[in-house]
């Protein structure tokens, strides 16, 4: 929870330190991080590791920076979490300030499974049941999941919308069973 709360403060920050203009550049280089730390999650603990001399760790934090847009923003956030040992923290911070720069836009990230690949027009209609819901424009991010095996699975941060055919058949056992 500590770590969390902390995790909220750098992002809110960011926040306010960046132009909204930015915010485009800035959402691609969170889904570059998100892919760099998930191909490679040691390097959050090397990043965070006494083991390692400080001068190392920043370089390995300078060669990431050098592959995004904004590349001062995340060499000052990296360093200063470096020196103040919260680098572990970097992913709660990335998906806080995602979250904060979609709210900002009206906006919000939805985990959608469905059981097989949809038509554009189901997937559309889809998206537009839940923006209505939600009250926001939706980005989602599609899995294909066979074990639902049909409808679908909306999820986001705080909210779980399961329309699955699992699910109804599970809900229906239970009824069943009473």
């Amino acid at each position: 929870m500590k770590g969390k709360l902390i995790a909220q403060r750098y992002s809110k920050a960011l926040i306010r330190l960046i132009d909204v203009g930015l915010f485009p550049s800035i959402l691609k280089d969170i889904e570059r991080l998100d892919k760099i730390f998930s191909d490679s999650p040691q390097s959050i603990s090397i990043m965070d590791s006494f083991l390692y001399p400080i001068k190392d760790r920043l370089e390995i934090a300078q060669k990431i920076t050098n592959t995004l847009q904004n590349k001062e923003i995340w060499s000052n956030l990296f360093n200063l979490l470096i020196k103040k040992h919260r680098f572990s923290l970097i992913l709660m911070i990335l998906s806080d300030f995602e979250t904060n720069i979609l709210s900002l836009r009206n906006q919000i990230k939805v985990k959608l499974k469905i059981a097989h690949k949809h038509s554009p027009e189901t997937i559309e209609k889809i998206k537009i049941k839940l923006e209505d819901l939600f009250n926001n424009k939706i980005i989602f991010k599609t899995i294909i999941d066979p074990s639902i095996i049909g409808g679908f699975v909306a999820e986001t941060d705080s909210m779980l919308v399961d329309g699955s055919i699992k699910n109804n058949l599970i809900r229906l056992s239970k009824i069943a069973e009473y």
